[in-house]
């Protein structure tokens, strides 16, 4: 069982029990000594003498008088050693003591640097970038040792997870900034070469290329602001209706596209404290990833819920964006994250979308939540705490 002992704690107990362990072994070298001065004395009296001095020391009062006769007449041989020899001796058992302590301190040495070697080492390795190194736990350690190494495994762990990250996402950005910068290059080139006609139609495919760029770029600065704490809000009041049909209205010709009819559930009353134009790009991240895996023809529903301390908008469609058996769903807000089954009429997307729509519910003092409805069809829910949305109106950054 790992020790729950402060390092404090853990060295007093043990220097106390050296100190008593100490004195008690020089109390009991004196004592054997007492003991070898009385045997002696004791072997020089006659029998007779010796057994009855034995009787009246355990009794002295019964025949005081003639216990001082027997010392009287045998003074000689009860001499009592000496102050100086006293000093003598307990000099020398502390001198005999002094190894074991010795001894006893080295352990506790190595107990105490024995953990710390352990942390530097792994230190070191994690230094050069060997995150998957960790320092073992000691379980009979003190307190402090044991969550030196546990809090150090745990950086390592972030660290790692980090770098893994990295290395992800540099991979995935290079992937989806280049592919519409090829396809944008390349018709430009075809368009040089008089291969594609100088008209509108071939300069507004490029431009769709080039925004979904922009897109892209613009997802990837909210998520730095956001892990940096530096993503500001402006916190305003405003009506939830209203704002609904507004993204409904902006995302109108790519449901049409699709035969999706989004649906308004939201009371006319209700309001939210919140920066509008973040929470717009989470509404508009959300219906972008029905209309990218809803079922044609389907239904997108939007609600809002009112809580004591929290409220909630939830976004709701018919189709295979999720399905009951999915074993990765807690990594459906991260970044560049595609389900194995590939159910995108657009090939997924750049990935980036519901990892903003986290983002920015996190820096709201919120979080978003996915799950599979009965029957196929995804119901993500936004939930943001109703105290955060009581604080005044200004820019906050986060």
């Amino acid at each position: 069982m790992p020790s729950r002992r402060s390092l404090w704690a853990w060295l007093t107990l043990r220097m106390v029990a050296l100190a008593v362990a100490a004195t008690a072994a020089v109390q009991v070298g004196m004592w054997i000594r007492y003991e070898i001065w009385s045997d002696r004395i004791n072997s020089q009296l006659p029998p007779e003498i010796a057994a009855e001095l034995g009787r009246l020391e355990d009794a002295p009062k019964e025949n005081t008088k003639r216990l001082h006769e027997i010392y009287t007449q045998y003074s000689d041989l009860f001499v009592s050693p000496t102050d100086t020899e006293d000093l003598l001796v307990q000099a020398l058992l502390s001198l005999a003591i002094i190894p074991f302590v010795v001894v006893f301190a080295l352990i506790l040495a190595r107990r105490i640097a024995q953990p710390l070697s352990h942390v530097v080492v792994a230190a070191e390795s994690v230094s050069v970038g060997q995150f998957s190194t960790r320092a073992p736990v000691p379980k009979t350690a003190p307190a402090e040792l044991q969550r030196l190494a546990t809090h150090f495994n745990k950086m390592a762990q972030q660290l790692e997870s980090y770098d893994r990250e990295l290395h992800d996402s540099s991979a995935a950005i290079a992937h989806e900034l280049r592919t519409p910068l090829t396809a944008a290059m390349g018709r430009l080139q075809g368009i040089m070469d008089q291969v594609f006609p100088l008209e509108e139609a071939q300069i507004a495919t490029v431009l769709d290329q080039l925004v979904q760029i922009q897109h892209i770029i613009g997802d990837l600065q909210v998520l730095s602001l956001a892990q940096g704490d530096r993503l500001q809000l402006e916190i305003t009041e405003f009506a939830v209706r209203e704002f609904v049909d507004e993204r409904i209205s902006w995302a109108g010709p790519a449901l049409r596209k699709c035969g999706l009819q989004a649906v308004n559930h939201v009371d006319s009353v209700q309001t939210l404290r919140g920066d509008r134009s973040r929470l717009g790009q989470v509404l508009s991240a959300l219906i972008d990833n029905v209309v990218r895996h809803a079922s044609d023809g389907g239904i997108v529903e939007v609600d809002f819920e009112a809580g004591d301390l929290s409220v909630e908008l939830i976004v709701r469609d018919r189709g295979a964006s999720i399905l009951p058996d999915d074993k990765d769903l807690s990594r459906f807000f991260e970044r560049f994250w595609r389900g194995e089954k590939s159910r995108s009429r657009h090939a997924g997307g750049t990935g980036l979308g519901l990892s903003v729509v986290h983002a920015i519910c996190k820096a709201h003092g919120g979080h978003a939540t996915a799950a599979a409805r009965a029957g196929g069809g995804t119901e993500i829910r936004v939930r943001l705490p109703r105290a955060g949305m009581a604080a005044s109106t200004g820019k906050q950054t986060i």
